[in-house]
């Protein structure tokens, strides 16, 4: 009887498998064979699954977006105030950064290599856009019920926490290992609360 094979299972093998090709010989020097080779699949039935290395970066970027838009969604259900909703959306941000690494480190190469090509066929702006308004949402609200300081810009504001947390990526990955999540979260708890938390 011939084994019955989990499509669903082995594109995510696959995908996995090229990441860590990505990472280590960089996705423009990786060819498909090699991502063959470290998933243990034959060429031909690695397009059987992907038409291209494109279509693999492509698969497991949208994987990513969904894992992180699903996370965004249960960390705020789990909230009803603006300060708590903030804290646990740091939270979240921090860990999915740490978990992801491997992810973003393939990403970051590719996108800056190829910022200049407009046939790329995903952006990051999805999720930034995503964090964004959630983040404009919950400062608005902080700043009706007297939370947050009501001067400033919600749209700014989340901004810079963006920008922040493409900061702490960047510094992983070039400068290698930065602090513990942990000690990120205290420092940037301190931070907000001493500018953006109103505790008059």
């Amino acid at each position: 009887m011939p084994k019955i094979i989990d499509k669903k299972e082995k594109t995510q093998i696959i995908s996995q498998a090229a990441l860590t090709v990505f990472r280590d010989r960089g996705y423009y020097r990786t060819r498909m064979v090699d991502i063959a080779a470290a998933a243990g699949i034959g060429k031909g039935t690695l397009y059987e699954y992907f038409k291209n290395k494109s279509d693999i970066l492509q698969f497991a970027f949208e994987e990513y977006f969904d894992v992180f838009s699903q996370g965004l969604l249960d960390v705020l259900q789990t909230k009803d105030e603006p300060t708590p909703k903030l804290i646990a959306l740091i939270d979240f941000a921090l860990s999915h950064a740490v978990e992801w690494e491997d992810h973003c480190m393939v990403y970051v190469e590719y996108f800056s290599s190829a910022r200049s090509d407009n046939n790329v066929p995903f952006s990051l702006s999805a999720i930034y856009g995503s964090m964004k308004d959630v983040l404009v949402t919950i400062i608005r609200e902080g700043q009706q019920s007297g939370e947050f300081h009501g001067s400033l810009d919600p749209v700014a504001v989340s901004e810079m926490l963006v920008s922040m947390y493409d900061g702490i990526i960047l510094h992983r990955l070039f400068a290698g290992r930065g602090i513990d999540r942990d000690t990120l979260r205290e420092t940037t708890l301190h931070v907000l609360k001493s500018g953006l938390l109103d505790h008059r």
